[in-house]
């Protein structure tokens, strides 16, 4: 009798598109500030193909979160129960349901989220284990650091981590800062800079092929940058 090995099935997750959740200080500064960088209402959140801002006022104990869209919430509460992601970690899942098709406006989806961490093998276990983003790309960059890259969809989330010799308990990671994809960096900034938002000149990336330009308005909450990538040089 021929013998067949036992299927493994696996349950993956599958997070495509983001809700980034942020606490500031000033909640009606803020929705000015996201109704001038993407356009739409200052009383609501804003949503760009990928993507949606919201934001909320803060507390003494309170962060920045990211919400990864999920097309079965009730399951992937369950599996990442049993994966034990950690409740302090400023990540959770979300419906992706919120999430729209790309606008007519220049700025049309989120082009990836930095987070920092305390260590690779913290990266890798909230990211790649908890939430099953695809993890691509690992490379040193002196002092002991690192650049993690993942993907969810069309989503990039990068992790700068500290050395990996790191003691002591470890601590909750934290979004460091957003990556907008604008159509084309130089109608942008111009339109952005028409508007009196303050920002740096367009610059070429590392990446070959991207340009992109840092707005500096701090009522955003959060760092930011505007990036357009040649389709020729996209993934």
């Amino acid at each position: 009798m021929a013998y067949h090995e036992p299927v493994a099935t696996m349950t993956r997750l599958g997070p495509a598109g983001a809700v980034i959740d942020l606490a500031t200080a000033d909640t009606a500064a803020t929705a000015e500030a996201y109704a001038r960088l993407l356009g739409g209402s200052e009383s609501t959140p804003s949503s760009v193909g990928n993507g949606s801002i919201r934001w909320h006022e803060t507390n003494a104990n309170d962060t920045h979160r990211v919400l990864f869209g999920v097309a079965d919430r009730v399951v992937a509460e369950r599996l990442l129960d049993r994966r034990g992601l950690p409740h302090d970690e400023p990540v959770a899942i979300i419906d992706d349901t919120g999430f729209v098709e790309a606008g007519d406006g220049d700025i049309e989806a989120i082009d990836h989220l930095v987070f920092t961490a305390q260590s690779r093998d913290h990266a890798l276990a909230i990211f790649g284990a908890c939430l099953d983003l695809d993890f691509r790309l690992d490379r040193e960059i002196g002092d002991g650091a690192r650049q993690l890259f993942f993907r969810a969809a069309d989503l990039v989330v990068e992790v700068v981590t500290g050395s990996t010799q790191a003691t002591g308990d470890p601590q909750p990671c934290a979004l460091w800062g957003v990556a907008w994809r604008s159509r084309d960096a130089a109608v942008t900034h111009r339109r952005l800079a028409d508007r009196g938002v303050p920002t740096s000149e367009v610059r070429t990336g590392r990446k070959p092929g991207t340009r992109l330009f840092t707005v500096r308005d701090r009522a955003l909450a959060t760092r930011t940058v505007v990036i357009e990538t040649d389709p020729r040089h996209a993934e």
